[in-house]
C-alpha cells in the first residue's frame, strides 16, 4: 500500500484553498483589471464554474473507481495502455505546472532577496516541499491547517486596515462595456478554480469521504468570495492603475499606514505567498509523486519523491528566461493545460465509464 495516511475533509478544504488562492491573491487584481476594469470582481464568479464542475467529476470519477486516483482510473476506463498514456501525460502536465508555480514564487522573493540567485530559491522551495510529501498526506495535511490561519489573517488584516481610504464608488458603472470583457478576465482565473480537480488524489485518502464533495464545494465558494473581496480591495484603492501592478496585493500593503507606526507590511504579503505557495507545491509534487509510483507500479513512492522534486526545479527554469515570458505563459498556456487535464479530459473520462458501464474491476483495490 503506497499510502496509509488518513485526512479529514476540513483539511483536504484548507489544502484546495490555499491551492487555488495562493497565485490568485498576489497576481489575480491586476489580470482581472486588465481586461474588465471596474467590472473584476464579476470575473471569478464566472471562472469558480470551472472548479465546481471540477470537483464534481474528481467526486463521480471517485463514486465509480473508490480509492484509486486519477492516473489509476485512467487505466480501468480505456485499457492499459491507453491508460498509460494518459497517466504520463498527466504526470508530465502536472511537473511542468508546478515548476511554473515554483518560478513565480521565486520571481516574487526575489524582489526581497535581490541578490540571491534564483536557482537558489527555487531549489530550497522544493527540498522543503519534498521533505513534506516524503513525509505522506497526513504531514501535509497536518501542514495545511497549522498555517491556515497564518494565510488567511494578513490578508483580512490588510483589508481592515485600507478600509477608510477605499472609494467604493469607483464600481459605477456596472458593465459599462457589457459581459464579454468579464468573460475574458475568468480565462486565467478559472484555470486556477479548475485545481481543485486535485481532490482526485486526496479523496481515497479521507477519513469521511461523503463529506469530501461538499468540503470542496465550500472551498470553491468561499474562493470565490475571497477573489471577489481581493479584486474589489485592490480597485477601490489603487483604481485604474491596478492594471500596471505586477504584485498589486503587494501596493497594498505598501500603501498601509497607521499613525506613522504600523506600516510597511509587505512581510505580511510575503507570508501569504510563502505560505500558499508552499502547500500548493507540496500538493502538485504530492500528486506528482504519487501517481508517478502508481504509473510504475512501484511498493513506496517516497523514493521517487527526490528525482521529481529536482526536475521540478529544472522545469521552473526550462522556456522561461524571464518574468516577461512567464507571464505570456501564464496567460496563453496555463488556462489551456489546466482546463484541458483537470477539467474536460477527466469529464471526458467520466462520461466514457458512464457509457460504458465501467467501474472499479476490484472494488477492494487500494490507491496503492
Amino acid at each position: 500500500m503506497l499510502e496509509q495516511g488518513k485526512i479529514s475533509g476540513t483539511q483536504a478544504a484548507m489544502i484546495l484553498y490555499s491551492t487555488i488562492m495562493s497565485t490568485a491573491m498576489i497576481i489575480g487584481p491586476s489580470i482581472m483589471a486588465k481586461r474588465a476594469s471596474n467590472d473584476l470582481w464579476i470575473s471569478p464568479i464566472w471562472a469558480s464554474l470551472m472548479g465546481f464542475l471540477a470537483v464534481f467529476i474528481a467526486c463521480h470519477l471517485h463514486k465509480r473507481f473508490p480509492k484509486l486516483s486519477i492516473i489509476q482510473q485512467s487505466e480501468q476506463i480505456v485499457g492499459v495502455a491507453a491508460g498509460k498514456v494518459i497517466g504520463f501525460l498527466y504526470l508530465f502536465i502536472l511537473v511542468q505546472i508546478n515548476g511554473c508555480i515554483v518560478r513565480e514564487y521565486t520571481e516574487f522573493i526575489t524582489l526581497f532577496l535581490r541578490d540571491t540567485p534564483t536557482i537558489i530559491v527555487s531549489a530550497v522551495l522544493v527540498m522543503v516541499c519534498v521533505y513534506a510529501v516524503q513525509g505522506g498526506i497526513e504531514v501535509l495535511a497536518r501542514s495545511a491547517q497549522v498555517f491556515f490561519p497564518l494565510f488567511v489573517a494578513p490578508l483580512v488584516v490588510m483589508i481592515l486596515l485600507v478600509l477608510k481610504d477605499m472609494e467604493p464608488q469607483s464600481i459605477f458603472p456596472v458593465l459599462e462595456n457589457g459581459l464579454i470583457p468579464t468573460f475574458e478576465a475568468a480565462i486565467l482565473p478559472q484555470a486556477w478554480f479548475s485545481e481543485a480537480f486535485l481532490l482526485s488524489f486526496l479523496l481515497p485518502f479521507l477519513d469521511d469521504r461523503k463529506n469530501g464533495k461538499r468540503a470542496a464545494m465550500i472551498t470553491v465558494f468561499a474562493s470565490m468570495i475571497t477573489m471577489i473581496v481581493a479584486n474589489l480591495t485592490t480597485w477601490f484603492l489603487m483604481g485604474d492603475v491596478s492594471k500596471t501592478l505586477m504584485f498589486p496585493i503587494m501596493d497594498v500593503a505598501r500603501y498601509i499606514s497607521v499613525a506613522d507606526f504600523f506600516e510597511n507590511l509587505e512581510s505580511g504579503v510575503m507570508a501569504i505567498w510563502v505560505i500558499g505557495v508552499f502547500i500548493k507545491v507540496s500538493i502538485f509534487l504530492y500528486a506528482s509523486v504519487l501517481g508517478t509510483a502508481q504509473w510504475l507500479q512501484l511498493s513506496n513512492y517516497r523514493l521517487v519523491a527526490l528525482p521529481i522534486g529536482w526536475l521540478t526545479v529544472l522545469f521552473s527554469f526550462w522556456g522561461l528566461p524571464n518574468f516577461a515570458t512567464l507571464s505570456e505563459w501564464n496567460i496563453r498556456v496555463v488556462p489551456f493545460y489546466l482546463s484541458l487535464f483537470f477539467v474536460i479530459m477527466p469529464g471526458i473520462l467520466l462520461l466514457f465509464s458512464f457509457f460504458s458501464r465501467k467501474r472499479s474491476k476490484v472494488r477492494g483495490v487500494d490507491s496503492g
